[in-house]
């Protein structure tokens, strides 16, 4: 795995106050315009991350939209002082399951997957995450191995909290697990998603709603168009228990309807209102 690291923002002195975006700014070295540049991006909008993202981008993006966006500036700067941009490469694995505890991390741009697997079966392809996601915050609160593998799926970028940084976190401010272990209650609604979406007897249906929540097109209970975001149709295929062949002419027929724009490797969902009526049996 290839990456890249800028040194981490000293921490401030004396006990966090909330102090606004002036303070998260100065703390995390982020300048006005590159903050409002990237409160504008929508889901897939930077997933060609085909240069080197500098740390600065990076911290705007987690802070314009996700989990973060909507913590109290103080946590958000504590937490973003220690981490380092790190890159990825198509195929690069950030963790696999089963492995040892370790640190926490922020999409910034690009796209990785989220590959679950049990004793018995796996790996499987179940979700592609996009930027303003954050993954891997279990085992510093539970000193658990890794339970999924996650893989990026194009060239990526996401800020790394250490495990280490993310226990003294914890131990310094008493709200900070709470505040972690929200996350897991995204994840638990996502497997639901997940499962509900899998349920969906007729094919064709099930793949637009997996291709929905997937792209990032339905989240937060709101539908949004995107951008292109890497995805094969092989990959939905496999998200959507649903053959190749069968996809590529349910892709073709959501294209011609102008639903979708498909490319190499790329999907754009254009029309999500339609074809989430489509999906959900609404028309």
């Amino acid at each position: 795995m290839a990456w890249q690291s800028a040194p981490p923002v000293p921490a401030a002195e004396g006990p966090w106050r909330r102090g606004g975006w002036a303070q998260v700014i100065a703390l995390c070295r982020i300048d006005h315009l590159t903050l409002r540049r990237f409160q504008k991006i929508l889901p897939g909008h930077v997933s060609r991350s085909g240069g080197r993202m500098d740390r600065a981008e990076a911290v705007a993006v987690v802070l314009s939209r996700g989990w973060l966006a909507a913590e109290d500036p103080g946590f958000q700067a504590a937490l973003l002082a220690p981490a380092e941009l790190q890159w990825f490469a198509k195929g690069d694995y950030v963790f696999r399951y089963g492995d040892p505890p370790g640190g926490f991390y922020g999409i910034a741009a690009g796209s990785f997957g989220t590959y679950l697997c049990t004793e018995h079966t796996g790996p499987h392809l179940s979700h592609l995450l996009h930027p303003g996601w954050w993954f891997g915050e279990g085992p510093a609160l539970r000193g658990t191995d890794r339970m999924a593998s996650i893989r990026a799926m194009e060239t990526s970028h996401a800020l790394h909290v250490p495990i280490e940084a993310m226990r003294d976190l914890i131990r310094t401010d008493p709200d900070a697990a709470r505040r972690l272990s929200s996350i897991a209650q995204t994840y638990v609604k996502l497997s639901l998603t997940n499962v509900t979406d899998l349920m969906i007897r007729r094919a064709d249906r099930r793949v637009g709603a997996v291709l929905l929540r997937v792209s990032g097109a339905k989240e937060d209970g709101a539908l949004r168009r995107t951008g292109d975001i890497c995805l094969t149709q092989t990959e939905l295929a496999q998200m959507s228990n649903a053959s190749r062949d069968l996809v590529n002419r349910t892709l073709a027929e959501f294209e011609a309807k102008g639903w979708v724009r498909l490319g190499y490797n790329r999907m754009a969902v254009l029309e999500p209102e339609a074809l989430a009526a489509f999906a959900f049996g609404r028309r």
